[in-house]
């Protein structure tokens, strides 16, 4: 079980980097050995990533969600937790609010462009986003990276569905892992139904995600 006091963006900004470190080492996903996915390679180091981002959000005191995590105690999420509450910007523009979904099934992913099993299987939420439609609710939030880095990659990459900036760290505090790509399936109750570690291929990923969709969609 892991407990995570937010204390501060270093925080994060030392736990991502670790991650990073790892996916080096060829383990699966950024950050976590998982028995699904190919190994992920990152081209930063420790000290490039808590340096970089320091600098990035140190100016950057009015995030949505500052406020919301002041003092508060998290810990690992299971299958069958209620999802943590979360309001993020968009790319584009426009706000996420998780508990606005309630009655809709909503996929959370947290990712990163350094992260290559997470650059590697978005192209299955696109579909899922296309296929779907109002039926489901797909968010990609990315793990503390400055905002020009994710336009870049969104705009280079073409993707369509909502992806939201977490500057500071305070949304995937709310959503503690052991590496990323980390990605949760929640049902119509706001209730967590399918967390998945890691990344296979885009196609292996878009038929597992799918059967919990269809699965939560049905309940």
């Amino acid at each position: 079980m892991i407990i995570r006091k937010l204390i501060g963006k270093r925080d994060v900004l030392l736990a991502l980097a670790a991650f990073s470190l790892l996916a080096v080492s060829g383990l699966t996903g950024c950050g976590q050995q998982n028995s699904i996915g190919n190994a992920g390679k990152a081209d930063v180091s420790i000290d490039e990533v808590v340096k970089t981002e320091e600098e990035d959000v140190s100016s950057e005191s009015d995030d949505t969600n500052d406020e919301q995590d002041a003092d508060i105690t998290y810990g690992e999420l299971s299958e069958g937790d209620a999802a943590p509450d979360f309001t993020a910007e968009l790319v584009g523009g426009e706000t996420f609010t998780l508990s606005e979904n309630k009655g809709k099934v909503v996929l959370i992913n947290l990712w990163a462009t350094w992260c290559g099993p997470c650059v590697g299987e978005m192209p299955a939420f696109e579909k899922l986003y296309n296929e779907y439609g109002d039926d489901l609710k797909i968010v990609g939030v990315n793990c503390v990276e400055d905002k020009d880095t994710v336009d870049a990659f969104v705009k280079d990459n073409g993707y369509t569905f909502p992806i939201a900036y977490d500057e500071n760290g305070a949304i995937n505090g709310r959503y503690p892992t052991q590496g990323i790509p980390y990605t949760l399936v929640i049902g119509k109750d706001g209730v967590i139904k399918n967390i998945y570690l890691g990344a296979d291929s885009e196609d292996i990923q878009y038929k597992l995600y799918k059967e919990a969709i269809d699965a939560a969609i049905n309940e």
